[in-house]
């Protein structure tokens, strides 16, 4: 068996760097509340294809796999799909298209729930390419 620091493996090699991501999690939460409303807003057809749903995850998976090549931990990989993704869903990012507005608890709940699986998907491909990337260039 191979010896595993669980720690690097959660945070990455640099606890400094670590942080600084993190930070960054909480501005893309911020930047991602917004983004809908911009795609929404700006009616540009090439525009709406790189900013909808897929262009959004290949985006996420892709400032993922930077932060897992610079870095290395998958939980700071997972903090930043979460923070992304809470923050689409909270500003009804593909909810309520055809129906009623969900309460606040139950908004919240989709938030957390839609979060945590969007992470665990995107978060862990993201680290996959860039620490793949990592080891074979260096």
């Amino acid at each position: 068996m191979f010896p595993v620091d669980t720690q690097a493996l959660l945070l990455g090699e640099d606890q400094k760097r670590a942080r600084q991501w993190s930070i960054g999690a909480g501005i893309l939460f911020v930047l991602s509340l917004f983004y809908f409303a911009v795609v929404r807003t700006v009616d540009i057809p090439l525009l709406d294809t790189v900013l909808w749903w897929q262009g959004y995850a290949v985006l996420l998976t892709s400032f993922v796999a930077v932060q897992a090549y610079s870095n290395g931990g998958i939980g700071v990989s997972w903090l930043l799909v979460f923070a992304a993704v809470a923050g689409v869903i909270l500003n009804f990012g593909g909810i309520a298209l055809t129906g009623a507005k969900p309460g606040l608890l139950l908004l919240i709940g989709y938030a957390f729930v839609g979060s945590t699986v969007v992470a665990a998907i995107l978060g862990t491909l993201g680290f996959g390419i860039g620490t793949v990337v990592r080891r074979i260039t260096g």
